[in-house]
């Protein structure tokens, strides 16, 4: 499936790829109105007209780099033209996932805007300033800023068991995981309660997750257990981390969650959460 898109400036590149998908009433022409309506809209769009626009099939993609080679490997929105609606997709670097569905090429466009928007102001966010004492009792379970580990070695087992990782979870056990830390006495609202964030801790697991991330629309991927094997510890698409068992609660949104987590907070148990 090849892509498609101009040399030369992005401003170039639009008014090409519009041309050439400009609906023909000749015979046999392939092009897509529905496309063309997309395109329209979206260089309607200063900030992704702004960008280096492609397309393969009915998907229209932008890209920071006028370079082919990277088009489609970026974390950035992809948008689908269908014959009577529109999808947009985020694209967090191995996860994808339908974000909106509508039949408005121009809510579809200013959507994907939206998302650019987002990931760039994500992007230039500062590291997390953590409380002294979390920062303290991370760093003496081996975590320092800028750690950053293989999870390759825990990608491809849990994917052999029957999980596939998404990316909130690979950032995260890039940044911690292996560590663990041990239970710390009486918390804030709760025991401070020991956890290692270790996956492979969950494999043999995967129904159980499956099942859960079925019940509340999100995919859940194991990141280790809590009190020595007695709860398992799980994090969304969205960064949501979860306690997991025959029923689930919720720490928070990370990194409010590892603060949570370290600090002795009760998770909030989810409404009516029973065994799936």
């Amino acid at each position: 499936m090849g892509s498609e898109g101009a040399k030369g400036s992005h401003t170039e590149a639009w008014a090409e790829l519009q041309e050439a998908y400009r609906p023909q009433a000749a015979e046999g022409d392939q092009s897509s109105p529905s496309l063309w309506l997309l395109l329209q809209a979206a260089r309607r769009e200063p900030l992704l007209s702004a960008m280096h626009p492609w397309i393969s099939v009915q998907q229209l993609g932008v890209s920071a780099s006028d370079s082919r080679e990277e088009w489609g490997h970026e974390p950035l929105p992809a948008m689908f033209a269908r014959p009577d609606t529109y999808l947009v997709e985020g694209r967090p670097v191995g996860d994808e996932r339908v974000a909106l569905e509508t039949a408005d090429p121009a809510e579809a466009a200013a959507f994907a805007a939206q998302l650019v928007r987002d990931q760039r102001a994500a992007q230039t966010k500062g590291p997390h300033a953590w409380s002294a004492e979390v920062e303290a009792v991370l760093r003496g379970a081996g975590w320092y800023p800028g750690r950053s580990v293989d999870t390759k070695v825990w990608r491809e087992r849990m994917e052999a068991d029957g999980f596939h990782i998404h990316s909130a979870a690979e950032d995260f056990l890039r940044e911690f995981g292996g560590l663990t830390v041990g239970s710390g006495g009486p918390g804030i609202t709760s025991t401070r309660e020991a956890f290692e964030l270790d996956p492979l801790l969950a494999l043999g697991e995967d129904d159980r997750f499956g099942q859960w991330g079925e019940e509340i629309g999100c995919h859940l991927f194991p990141l280790g257990e809590l009190d020595h094997g007695r709860f398992f510890l799980g994090l969304d698409e969205h960064g949501e981390l979860y306690l997991v068992v025959n029923w689930l609660a919720r720490f928070g949104r990370m990194p409010e969650a590892m603060e949570n987590l370290v600090r002795g907070v009760m998770p909030v148990r989810m409404p009516d959460s029973a065994q799936p």
